[in-house]
């Protein structure tokens, strides 16, 4: 296509220069002058090596009937006065053809082109992208005119049934994780003054809707640390007030399993999973050690919980 254009722009004096092998070179420049191409600055080395020079409007012609006469053809460089020209026009297509790349490939990573999700909550899938799709979220959005965390807002607030709604950007897809209220949430009920974190952990998710948070996204914090307290800074002036929030962390617990196969990792797993109930589990990793002749699994389990208060 880039080439069509060049020679629509009537680039003239521009020559291509070829090395041809073969043998009977003297056939193949017959030919080429019997189907109309001029050749130029004709230049043999032996009986079996040719360069030559054609005009650039004639070298799918020249290209092709080195084909088709089996010689083997190279491109050694342009030539003639009009090749400055040429590059300068190449050069703008280039351009041209970079920067059109450049910005189809930034309107595609700005583009919602599937929604992805995951979670106990994904039962209802259904609900939640009825709640989108009224809110103007669907496939070929962008993804800059979405409010992420006004939309995990709304989802919690549309159905009762969730305790956790994240939703996140992951290349071309909106990832949507839902977790189900009754898969270890953690309520406090009533005016309470402060959210306290129920075990250790690392923070995930903060949503303060009244009080003062303590902790940010990715802080560890322990078991008894006040995460949300229970006052809010209003013109210079500390006033006391309840909490309405809730945190999810990212916890953990190892539990070790004792075997004499050096080779059971699964079975590990399978009574570590056996002993976290319906706690949300994130990942599994296991490690192993050898005292005497028995095996020990030390299996770690991350699991993620959400703390609600008010």
């Amino acid at each position: 296509m880039r080439k069509n254009s060049v020679d629509r722009k009537g680039v003239n004096g521009v020559k291509v220069i070829y090395k041809i092998n073969g043998l009977n070179l003297d056939r193949f420049i017959n030919v080429a002058k019997k189907r109309g191409i001029q050749l130029f600055d004709i230049k043999k080395e032996g009986n079996k090596q040719l360069y030559v020079a054609v005009s650039y409007k004639d070298c799918q012609k020249f290209f092709a009937i080195a084909k088709e006469l089996c010689y083997n053809i190279k491109r050694i460089k342009y030539s003639g006065k009009g090749y400055p020209f040429f590059l300068l026009l190449n050069s703008i297509w280039s351009l041209v053809g970079a920067l059109i790349f450049v910005l189809i490939a930034f309107l595609a990573s700005d583009t919602v082109f599937s929604l992805s999700f995951s979670g106990s909550g994904s039962v209802y899938k259904e609900q939640v992208q009825s709640y989108l799709a009224s809110h103007g979220v669907k496939p070929f959005v962008r993804f800059s005119s979405l409010d992420l965390e006004g939309l995990e807002d709304g989802i919690l607030a549309d159905n009762p049934h969730l305790s956790f709604v994240s939703v996140t950007k992951h290349g071309s897809k909106l990832n949507l994780e839902l977790i189900l209220s009754t898969d270890n949430v953690e309520k406090l009920e009533g005016n309470v003054s402060r959210l306290i974190a129920t075990e250790n952990g690392q923070i995930e998710q903060i949503k303060v809707y009244r009080g003062t948070a303590q902790f940010s996204v990715g802080d560890y914090v322990k078991e008894g640390d006040v995460i949300i307290d229970g006052y809010a800074v209003i013109k210079e002036q500390v006033v006391e007030t309840n909490v309405i929030a809730f945190v999810t962390l990212k916890a953990s617990r190892t539990i070790n399993y004792f075997s004499n196969d050096q080779n059971d990792e699964q079975n590990a797993k399978l009574f570590a999973l056996a002993q976290m109930g319906e706690k949300q589990v994130v990942s599994v990793e296991v490690q192993k050690e050898k005292i005497d002749k028995t095996y020990i699994y030390n299996t770690t389990v991350y699991y993620r919980m959400v703390i609600y208060a008010g």
